[in-house]
């Protein structure tokens, strides 16, 4: 089983890099993303030297991180899902010893290494950029990120899993994209979100794959806000696994393959 989820693993990296114009695209992009984020913010703040207790230089490295993490880390398996569904080749996934929603895992994870290889290039400039600076809160930080990341897969699998009964997941894996990249603070943080807004994305799960992880290296969360956060996002994934072992249960048994 081990050896099986190697493989999707290796799969999914090299699905990640396989095209080397999309890999230098990526990099471009990444960095106009940052450096125009800068100038926004900087225009935003003018003479003000903070905003809702942040100062620009602690905005611009949360910003970098937060679209750092959002490019490592956003599941690309809906997407996957939603093309074997369609085109009947998820009989295979269904007819290997291997689990399902393990393949999907494990090419999930062989995916998001890839994503950390082509940052490589870029994170030298995208850090000087952003205005990042080594924290005291690496540790933290780098816990909170993995467990964001686990609560984001999750929830992937989940939408994998519509599409046994829809066939057609394209729209609802964009909509996930749009609301979870909102609500995870990747372009304006939470902090800045007016009254039920802010409520409402306290309530979701989104801001652990985003903006949790963010704050606490530019020092916004710290002591018992982070122990909290830490529960928090034990508590999603406890409840989300037992969610989709639920749905997976009655989903299997629903699925239809094109053609037979």
């Amino acid at each position: 089983m081990i050896r099986s989820l190697r493989g999707m693993a290796r799969i999914g990296l090299r699905f990640q890099l396989a095209y080397r114009s999309e890999v230098i695209m990526t990099s471009l992009t990444l960095i106009a993303q940052v450096f125009l984020l800068r100038m926004v913010w900087t225009s935003v703040y003018g003479q003000r030297q903070q905003a809702m207790g942040l100062t620009l230089e602690a905005l611009l490295a949360y910003l970098t991180l937060a679209n750092l993490q959002t490019f490592a880390t956003m599941p690309i398996i809906t997407r996957i899902a939603h093309f074997r569904i369609r085109t009947g080749m998820v009989f295979f996934d269904l007819a290997r010893p291997v689990g399902y929603l393990p393949q999907m895992a494990a090419f999930q994870a062989g995916h998001t290494a890839g994503a950390v290889l082509l940052l490589a290039p870029v994170v030298p400039v995208v850090l000087l950029v952003g205005s990042i600076t080594p924290t005291a809160h690496a540790l933290p930080y780098a816990v909170t990120l993995a467990l964001g990341y686990v609560v984001g897969v999750l929830m992937a699998l989940l939408i994998c899993l519509i599409g046994f009964w829809t066939m057609e997941t394209g729209a609802i894996s964009l909509l996930y994209r749009l609301v979870s990249q909102f609500f995870a603070g990747t372009m304006v943080p939470l902090t800045f979100f007016p009254g039920a807004l802010r409520t409402l994305a306290e309530a979701l799960p989104f801001k652990y794959m985003g903006y949790v992880p963010a704050a606490i290296y530019v020092g916004r969360l710290s002591g018992a806000e982070i122990v909290r956060a830490l529960l928090v996002e034990l508590a999603w994934i406890a409840a989300l696994s037992a969610l989709l072992w639920a749905v997976w249960r009655v989903a299997h048994r629903r699925v239809v393959i094109n053609g037979g």
